[in-house]
């Protein structure tokens, strides 16, 4: 059995299941699948755990990381771990929380089947260089995030939707910002080839990494009531081959590309809180990074 590094964003964790924490150590412990296990909080995040981990890594051998949390925290994962340095390449497995509705046992075991079949893929790295939000370049896999998360509520209309994900993330973000949306959304302007475009009062924006032969896109989401969203949805579902988007954008992209976003008030980019002011960055793809595949019996 392959051992592995464990990162667990508890932040995403309710209180009442990080008992269930101690069970899913002690199985993995007993399967002799740990190398280190540690627990990311608020007060001490997933980049920083990451980081410490990326120390002692240039003295072992090749082990694997084990996250369990959500694609932010795969992301502050391999940001520290290429910040600390840019040529480690040491295979990350993303164990999905959110998708958490088996028990505690079946998350176990479709950690232990993924670290014993190692079906690793390479996945396209996506790097923003610029003020992201200090001066600097941000390692990225699959997406980008600027603004609060929205991804349940903006969803390819094939996807199965998830219903509890989703009303959280209505409340948390459409139900407050909704009441003066004038603070927190920001303009800002995109250029890339002969192409440019200015758009403002935008609430949040995801830069999508294209992979296997899908070319990479921008969804954004403009001021918008939160009704609109289900609205939007339920249409898609039925079928409606162009259902309102009033307030939803989807652009292609083409890479490499130039932002440029203006005076942004208590916005985050990839889940990290920016300080009020204008940001510029490019984003280019900077070659690909192994990833493991979720696998099970």
């Amino acid at each position: 059995m392959t051992s592995a590094h464990f990162i667990i964003d508890t932040t995403l964790i309710r209180q009442k299941d990080l008992g269930s924490l101690d069970q899913i150590q002690g199985q993995l412990t007993a399967a002799q699948a740990v190398t280190s296990f540690q627990k990311a909080s608020t007060q001490n995040p997933v980049y920083s755990l990451a980081r410490k981990v990326a120390k002692t890594l240039q003295t072992e051998e090749v082990l694997p990381i084990v996250v369990i949390g959500n694609p932010a925290s795969l992301n502050a994962t391999l940001a520290a771990i290429l910040d600390f340095d840019e040529s480690l390449r040491w295979p990350l497995l993303l164990i999905n929380w959110s998708d958490k509705s088996h028990s505690t046992n079946h998350l176990v075991n479709q950690i232990l089947t993924s670290l014993n079949n190692q079906a690793i893929q390479q996945a396209p790295l996506g790097l923003v260089t610029g003020s992201v939000p200090k001066q600097g370049k941000q390692y990225f896999l699959d997406s980008f995030q600027v603004g609060p998360d929205f991804s349940a509520i903006l969803p390819k209309f094939n996807q199965k939707f998830a219903w509890k994900h989703a009303f959280h993330q209505m409340f948390s973000f459409w139900g407050q910002a909704s009441r003066n949306q004038n603070k927190i959304s920001f303009s800002w302007t995109l250029r890339f080839g002969h192409t440019y475009q200015n758009h403002s009062k935008t609430l949040g924006l995801q830069i999508v990494l294209g992979q296997d032969g899908v070319a990479a896109e921008i969804r954004l989401v403009n001021q918008l009531p939160w009704p609109q969203i289900m609205l939007t949805y339920l249409r898609g579902k039925k079928g409606v081959e162009n259902p309102s988007r009033k307030g939803f954008t989807t652009i292609p992209l083409t890479i490499p590309a130039d932002f440029h976003i203006q005076d942004i008030q208590s916005v985050k980019t990839d889940g990290r809180l920016l300080q009020s002011g204008a940001y510029s960055f490019t984003m280019t793809i900077a070659g690909t990074y192994p990833i493991m595949a979720v696998t099970e019996n």
